[in-house]
């Protein structure tokens, strides 16, 4: 028996020897160089992609942000160019296809097709199932499905005309397993883990290779601008304490570092390191007991009432938890991000 183990076990170590070597080699294959390419940030006005954009500036890339809000693209424009970058910026939801195909065509005429698409607009709602409307799912789905599908087969004729392209899709934890309160913003990102997915597996014989990022909190200062429903100061001040904790959160300049990495290599799917690898472990490996996690959470949650179905921002919905020094870093974070 022993002797069986240790042949069981040699084995094992031997194809995962043989992985990591096969795989090292793919990713060294696959590299490549910010410099002078042409890449587009959904969302790029303010929080991640605001984070995003900066660091791809600083690598040499030409960078195009896009926004719904007209104010905050203007200054991240600003900020962007003093900080030596190349940068377009287009007032552009998403969800409009005709706007988004409009949009990709006029960076095309001037910087030539798009090397690199990076899709972080979203969105959040938080409240209780009661008080989130069928509306409140369409849009979801319309800004975190359909916007990142308008924006890629808006730059797939370049990228194929070229031969090369590097898609990355900005999906969520939540988009494996859902939290509660948060039911609409799970049910996209669950959506857009598939369409990524999918594209990756239709894309790759054409160079084009597609990226999904599932990220944990993230100290992004976003709180501020999320909705928020039922007894909305109580929803926000969970929230906000939660996307500020250490422990519970990541620093967004090292989030987006290890998915401009993950982009460069290729990688097919990364869950940002932290807290949240351990939390999709665990989900892989107890699916069952997460969801029960998932269920006694929910009844520490606020239940339905205050403004029900009506929506506040965060900060309309400020309380003496929050903010307070629990919330610093988020706070400071929200500062730094353009999300005042």
């Amino acid at each position: 028996m022993n002797r069986s183990l240790r042949k069981l076990a040699g084995v094992a170590c031997a194809a995962a020897g043989s992985w990591y070597v096969a795989r090292t080699l793919l990713r060294r294959q696959r590299d490549f160089s910010y410099a002078g390419k042409t890449v587009l940030v959904t969302g790029g006005a303010r929080g991640l992609g605001l984070v995003l954009a900066r660091n791809l500036v600083a690598e040499g890339a030409r960078v195009v942000i896009c926004a719904r809000t007209g104010e905050q693209l203007i200054d991240a424009a600003k900020e962007l160019a003093l900080r030596g970058g190349e940068v377009m910026a287009f007032a552009c939801d998403v969800r409009d296809q005709d706007a988004v195909e409009q949009m990709v065509a006029e960076v095309t005429a001037s910087w030539g097709p798009i090397d690199v698409l990076i899709n972080v607009a979203g969105i959040i709602e938080v409240g209780p199932l009661d008080s989130m409307t069928v509306d409140d799912f369409r849009r979801s789905m319309d800004t975190h499905c359909f916007g990142p599908l308008h924006t890629t087969l808006a730059v797939l004729p370049g990228m194929r005309s070229r031969g090369w392209g590097r898609i990355v899709n900005i999906a969520s934890l939540g988009g494996k397993r859902a939290v509660p309160h948060m039911t609409p913003y799970a049910a996209s990102k669950f959506a857009l883990v598939g369409l990524s997915s999918g594209l990756r597996a239709e894309l790759a014989q054409e160079n084009i290779l597609v990226t999904t990022v599932c990220p944990g909190l993230l100290r992004t200062g976003s709180p501020r601008n999320a909705g928020f429903k039922g007894r909305h100061r109580d929803e926000y001040a969970w929230f906000s304490i939660g996307d500020s904790l250490p422990l519970l959160s990541m620093n967004a300049d090292r989030a987006a570092k290890q998915i401009l990495k993950a982009c460069r290599h290729g990688d097919a799917e990364i869950v940002l390191s932290g807290m949240g690898s351990f939390a999709a472990a665990l989900q892989s490996l107890a699916p069952n007991f997460t969801a029960e996690l998932a269920s006694l959470a929910n009844r520490l949650l606020p239940p339905m009432g205050g403004i029900g179905r009506a929506s506040a921002r965060g900060h309309e919905s400020h309380s003496r938890w929050s903010p307070s020094v629990l919330t610093t870093l988020g706070d400071e974070a929200a500062e730094r991000n353009n999300e005042y």
